[in-house]
Parts: C-alpha cells; structure tokens; sequence
C-alpha cells in the first residue's frame, strides 16, 4: 500500500454540477493538507465532455463523474466514493485552509465516542453555542447545521444517507441537513459540536434566505412532521407566522405549502427507508 494511503485520515466530499462545476472547485483553491484527500463527485450528463482544470490534477484530488440529480444524491456519491476513516461533507463555493481541515481530524482524533462533529463557518450570519456541546439527545436551542459544518466516521454512520426527495433538485427543496443530522442522533450515534472555524462561506445562510417556492416550504412542514410527529403540526403556525415576521414569506401561503409538506408521502417514504436501512 502506497504511503499517502496509509496516512489518509479525512476524505473532503465536494459536490458540484453543471457545465461549470469543474471550474468553481478549481476556484476553491484547495490546500495540500497532509493526511486529507478531496473527493469531488459532479453531476453532469453523460455526453458532457469532460475537460480537467489544471489546477486540480493532482494526487490529493479525485474527480468523478455522477449522472444522476439533486444535491442529496450528489453528498451520497462522495460517501460511496470515501476511503479514509473521516469525511466532511463540503460543496463547491468554499474557501478552506490547511489549519481548518487539520482541526476537524484533530477533533476526531482526540474524541474517539464521538460518530459525528459539526463545527463553525465564517461569512455569513449564523446562530452557534457558545461551547462545546453534546447534542446527541437534544439540539441547542436555534442551532441549525449546514451541510458543510458536517464531519463523521465512515464506519459510524452505517446505512444513514441524505434522503434524496429532500435538497435541492428534489420534490422538497431542502431540509436535508438538519434531517441527516436527525437520522443519526436517532441510530444513537454520539454528536458533538465544536466552536471551531473550519472554512468561509460567503453568502446567506438558508435561515435568512426568503421562502418563495412550494418546495422549499413543504420541506420545512415535511421536516416539522418528522422532527416532532403529528403533535408538531402546532409548530406549522408558528413557523409561518416567525417566516412572515422576517419577510421571509406570506402567511396564509406559507401556511398553505407547510401543511402540504407535513402531511404529504414523503414523510411516509422517510420513516420507511429509515426503518429498513436500520433491519440492514
């Protein structure tokens, strides 16, 4: 075995699309970081020609083709495609640096109960504990994690994946997240997070963002329902009146497309995959 692959201790999974995506990875400027690997599964069509940037041959970047749609599929690619006993989850408009990555295997090397660890970004306007805090049984009061802040053995995580009807390029437009983050407190793995800047991301973060299409509504209401059960369809009102308040939607027809959400099969779909991924 070749030594830079008995020394890989973190896999970087970078997902990225479109005619472009190739180009916006090169952008990121990834750090030579001893130890770290990036994987970048994009999701392009099979006639698409296929033209490397120069900046991203080299040994540390794995580059693969995906045909297939929606970001959740693109985030299990990487996870099919992992080797090293780390991985963070990553997309394609983020600026890291050798210190940061170092810190997430830091981390993990010095917590060896903890299946996953979520950490800090910088750039935009985020709400984070104020320390370290373990929320395997319950989540910090308005902390909401981002994909990218998302760190995790590979061997712990098992069959859990992003669900695939949720994110984007999915009949529900987001709340993948927050929901594999739930997937896994519920399998009992052991979840930490730690107040440490890992990368930037400059741009809004999505509890900021308006909510201007069905899709994205309906998977906040489908996400309220899995979260907390028939009994959290009084949150339904809640989250559009607290949506509303911020400008971030109307009230009656965020109401309208949150109780789609809630009440529509992909709950259904959910709970099932997730019953048979753990009978695996």
């Amino acid at each position: 075995m070749k030594k830079s692959e008995t020394t890989r201790k973190l896999d970087v999974l970078i997902v990225t699309h479109g005619a472009d995506g190739l180009q916006r990875v090169d952008e990121m400027q990834l750090q030579p970081t001893e130890g770290v690997k990036y994987i970048v599964t994009w999701q392009t069509k099979p006639s698409a020609d296929i033209s490397i940037p120069l900046g991203l041959m080299r040994d540390d970047i794995e580059i693969h083709a995906i045909y297939s749609t929606g970001s959740s599929n693109n985030h299990n690619a990487g996870i099919e495609l992992a080797l090293a006993p780390y991985c963070l989850i990553a997309d394609n408009d983020l600026k890291y640096h050798k210190g940061g990555l170092e810190a997430v295997i830091k981390c993990l090397d010095a917590h060896p109960e903890t299946d996953v660890a979520t950490f800090m970004h910088s750039g935009d306007p985020v709400s984070y504990p104020a320390e370290e805090t373990d929320f395997t049984e319950r989540m910090p009061k308005g902390y909401n994690v981002t994909n990218f802040e998302i760190a995790f053995r590979r061997q712990s995580i098992g069959s859990i994946r992003f669900d695939p009807n949720f994110g984007i390029g999915a009949p529900l437009a987001c709340c993948e997240d927050p929901l594999f983050i739930l997937d896994c407190r519920r399998a009992g793995l052991r979840c930490r997070f730690f107040p440490i800047t890992i990368v930037e991301h400059c741009g809004l973060s999505t509890g900021f963002r308006p909510i201007n299409d069905p899709a994205t509504a309906m998977a906040e209401g489908a996400y309220i329902r899995l979260a907390y059960g028939l009994a959290g369809y009084a949150r339904i009102p809640l989250f559009a009146w607290r949506a509303w308040r911020k400008g971030r939607m109307p009230l009656l027809w965020g109401m309208l497309h949150l109780t789609r959400g809630f009440f529509s099969r992909y709950v259904a779909i959910h709970k099932k995959s997730i019953t048979n991924g753990l009978k695996k």
